[in-house]
């Protein structure tokens, strides 16, 4: 073939650029821009390699191959700012072309074509009869470029848009059709001065009440403001206005601004089930662009409101445009129809959440001199569960947030966003099934269960008394002590239980009985007996309940040692539980050993002639396979608890009042825990089924930092329980309102009650 002779002008450019390594980018940072044309090229070759660049977002190569005049119009980063505007709306993750005529004129050429977008948004976008203009410079082609080789019509400072037509998002309902979140709610923003007040501090009574909040953080709230300003006190719905409106009236003499927005009821007391709706963020907006999420929509962020999102919000009917400068359009490029919104029904009965979380805000303040000072309890959570099913009858973390702050911009109280982020008592989390706690003398009833099980109560009684010692198992503490000896002398549980059964050992949570068990099913069964009982328990994995936070698995080591195994028995060592776990334990040993998978929405749709999209069904994980004998054994220990005044360590809680009127009209078993926490200040545990002989629900809660488990969460669930059984409330302990908290020390290698 023969060789062609290059002209000296091509000859003499070619070397040049050879030697320059090519033109340098117009973009910030100096990169270079790869050449997409030659000299040789065709208008068709230089529109082709611009179209193509334009598929993979090369904006540096398409912007190489505009003309210098286009250049000088537009620089680097207005062409690709134009670009990126505009696809970003649009959505195209591809772009096909198809060339029609090319007209090539001296120095001029045009290329008519059709353009179709491909979009994960608005599906298939026809932009036809276009044409792409190009002129010669120097013997080279280039893009005689403008808005308008974007979209036909985007010309003169005209832009793409998007415009959503969101309808009103779902509501959520409680399993009896109450509502629990309704959009297009009414609040009512509470407004008073300090000075006007009948008397400020039973306005802050009233308000740590109404509230549900701490009397301390309003307390010092209100120490920020001159006696005479007017301030934001706080939000109320409609009810609560229509229950306490008098008092409010009265004792603050509030001034009322009510608003509408979407509605959360209870003041906080659900808003870990339910989560709430902000703004979302730009790596959201960028995940969810498919589904029509625009710049300032509002989406779920926790909770039933961010694992049921799509379900919620629906998705929105969407138009996309080009509009002129003065928001005339012209032209409609495509759309998509948008989906209806639905409700969802949770499995949440609304009478038991709201008593629980007010059980615990006024549990919080009555004992605010003492256990519940902020010094002392950060925090607490609190389970209810219907034994037969699984499903979630309330579920409560404290302390509270107040969801409306984040669904917009039109809160009266922006400033709690920031807080709810920095308060170390970290009110954003759930702590029913984020955090991990040791469970103290709860865990008894799984070591019972291995003790029973494995037949190593071999005597009709065992001695409790208030010491014991192991070294004939390898102990090296010389002496491990009851927790009865902890007690005062004027205690009626400062002297031992005595002689007991495996059933009475229980009942009285005795340490030296849980010790020599411990002792026993190491040595004897092996070191990872305890541990396979409390798996089969349901502890030390996820229940599964689904939730969008991350649920926390507990922690199940097998022990190395004699004496961590006699640790892990009575809930210590390295055992830790959630106290979502705890509730479906207690809630199998109560409908005789079946471990449902929790579970928190009941319906999706059925609401307002909408159809039903998802049913749930009570799903059993496995069964704890347990003896007969040994639930019985279970039964007996944990219903003595609570009724048995001889061994019982919650049996003041429910029985023995002078009023006698409080005295529980009903029988529930359960079991108390005082466990180690790494502070002076226990974790406080009570958990419990009722009624004793038809189970139909189950309670587990915890109160982080405070006293034994008998005396601060076994009186919360007995607010629980009293309201479940329509019984009088029994009032809290009125040592809680006393100042001066006496901390507990429990000593390595023990537990409380």
């Amino acid at each position: 073939m023969p060789h062609r002779k290059l002209s000296f002008l091509t000859f003499f450019l070619l070397t040049f650029l050879a030697a320059c390594g090519g033109a340098s980018s117009p973009s910030a940072g100096g990169s270079s821009i790869v050449p997409i044309l030659q000299l040789a090229s065709s208008p068709e070759d230089v529109a082709k390699g611009f179209l193509d660049n334009w598929k993979t977002a090369n904006y540096e190569a398409m912007y190489g191959a505009l003309s210098p005049r286009s250049q000088q119009e537009y620089t680097f980063p207005v062409f690709q700012k134009i670009y990126q505007d505009a696809m970003g709306k649009i959505a195209a993750d591809d772009i096909l072309y198809t060339f029609n005529k090319v007209a090539t004129q001296g120095a001029s050429a045009a290329i008519t074509y059709d353009v179709e977008f491909t979009s994960p948004v608005f599906g298939t976008i026809a932009d036809s009869n276009r044409t792409l203009r190009l002129i010669q410079t120097q013997g080279k082609w280039g893009i005689a470029w403008s808005s308008m080789d974007i979209v036909n019509g985007l010309v003169g400072g005209s832009q793409v848009i998007v415009r959503s037509r969101a309808l009103p998002r779902g509501n959520i309902y409680d399993r009896n059709g109450n509502l629990l979140v309704e959009q297009g709610g009414v609040v009512i923003a509470l407004y008073g001065a300090r000075q006007t007040m009948l008397g400020e501090n039973e306005c802050l009574d009233l308000l740590g009440h109404v509230l549900k909040r701490r009397r301390y953080d309003l307390e010092q709230y209100f120490a920020a403001y001159d006696p005479e300003t007017i301030f934001y006190l706080g939000e109320i719905d409609e009810e609560t206005d229509a229950t306490y409106g008098a008092q409010l009236d009265q004792t603050c003499v509030v001034t009322r601004f009510p608003r509408d927005t979407r509605r959360y009821v209870g003041n906080g007391a659900a808003s870990h089930v339910t989560g709430y709706i902000a703004y979302a963020t730009q790596d959201q907006l960028i995940s969810l662009r498919d589904q029509g999420y625009q710049e300032g929509a509002l989406i779920g962020q926790m909770g039933v409101e961010k694992l049921y999102e799509r379900q919620l919000a629906g998705q929105p009917e969407q138009v996309l445009q080009v509009i002129s400068p003065s928001n005339v359009i012209l032209r409609e490029l495509g759309g998509k129809q948008g989906t209806q919104p639905q409700s969802v029904t949770l499995t949440i009965d609304s009478n038991l959440q709201m008593v629980a979380g007010q059980a615990m805000a006024d549990a919080y303040n009555y004992a605010a001199g003492n256990w519940g000072n902020q010094a002392h309890s950060p925090g607490a959570g609190l389970v209810v569960m219907d034994v037969k099913t699984g499903a979630v009858l309330a579920m409560v973390s404290w302390p509270f947030f107040d969801p409306h702050v984040y669904n917009g911009t039109d809160s009266p109280a922006p400033d709690e966003i920031a807080t709810n982020v920095s308060d170390a008592r970290a009110p954003l989390r759930n702590r029913t099934i984020q955090d991990q706690y040791f469970p103290g003398s709860t865990f008894k009833i799984v070591t019972t269960a291995a003790a029973a099980s494995e037949g190593l109560m071999t005597e009709p009684t065992f001695n409790c008394t208030l010491e014991w010692k192991g070294q004939k198992y390898g102990d090296t503490l010389p002496v491990r002590t009851d927790w009865r000896a902890l007690e005062s002398p004027e205690s009626p549980f400062s002297q031992p239980a005595g002689p007991v059964t495996i059933s009475q050992a229980l009942m009285a949570s005795c340490n030296p009985f849980f010790y020599e068990m411990g002792a026993r099913l190491f040595t004897l069964r092996g070191a990872n007996a305890l541990v396979s009982y409390a798996q089969r328990m349901g502890f030390g994995a996820q229940t599964g309940i689904g939730m969008p936070e991350t649920e926390a698995t507990g922690t199940l080591p097998n022990p190395n040692s004699v004496e961590q195994g006699i640790n892990e028995a009575i809930g210590q060592g390295g055992i830790q539980v959630t106290i979502l776990q705890m509730a479906r334990m207690v809630a199998a040993v109560a409908n005789g050993g079946t471990l449902y998978q929790p579970y928190i929405v009941q319906q999706v749709g059925g609401t307002n002639g909408q159809p039903v999209t998802f049913t749930a069904q009570p799903k059993a994980a496995s069964d704890m396979g347990l003896p007969q004998e040994t639930m019985d054994i279970i039964h007996e220990g944990m219903c003595g608890v609570v009724s048995d005044m001889t061994y019982g360590t919650a049996s003041f809680v429910f029985n023995g009042y002078d009023d006698e009127q409080y005295n529980a009209p009903y029988i529930a078993c359960g079991k108390t825990g005082t466990a180690q926490s790494g502070r002076t200040e226990p974790y406080g545990w009570f958990v419990t089924y009722a009624p004793k002989d038809d189970p139909q629900i189950a309670i587990a809660a915890m109160v982080e930092y405070s006293r034994e488990g008998s005396e601060t969460a076994a009186p919360i669930i007995r607010r629980v329980l009293d309201a479940y059984f329509g019984a009088p409330a029994a009032p809290f302990p009125e040592w809680w309102n006393n100042l001066g908290y006496i901390p507990l020390e429990i000593q390595e290698g023990q537990t409380g009650g």
